[in-house]
């Protein structure tokens, strides 16, 4: 399922120039094909950000599900925000 040289053809074909230069002269079902994959590529990195987010801070979100974990991350705000802090 993880296919990262799939990834890196897409990512060959765009900095290659092979896709604008495609729009730029392809057919009107071409040019929406293309737009219509870009959008979807679009969606997908969005998806990917917010997954990725959550899975490296998953800890961070569990602990900020009790009051507790609320209380102590904004002590540690407070904590950073204060200059006579040494840390």
């Amino acid at each position: 399922m993880l296919d990262i040289d799939y990834l890196e053809r897409v990512a060959k074909y765009f900095e290659s120039g092979d896709c604008k230069f495609e729009f730029e002269n392809g057919e009107e079902e071409r040019r929406l094909l293309i737009l219509d994959f870009l959008e979807h590529l679009m969606e997908l990195g969005e998806k990917a950000d917010e997954l990725a987010t959550k899975l490296i801070f998953k800890d961070a979100y569990a602990t900020l599900l009790t009051e507790d974990g609320v209380a102590e991350a904004e002590a540690n705000e407070d904590d950073d925000a204060d200059p006579n802090n040494p840390q």
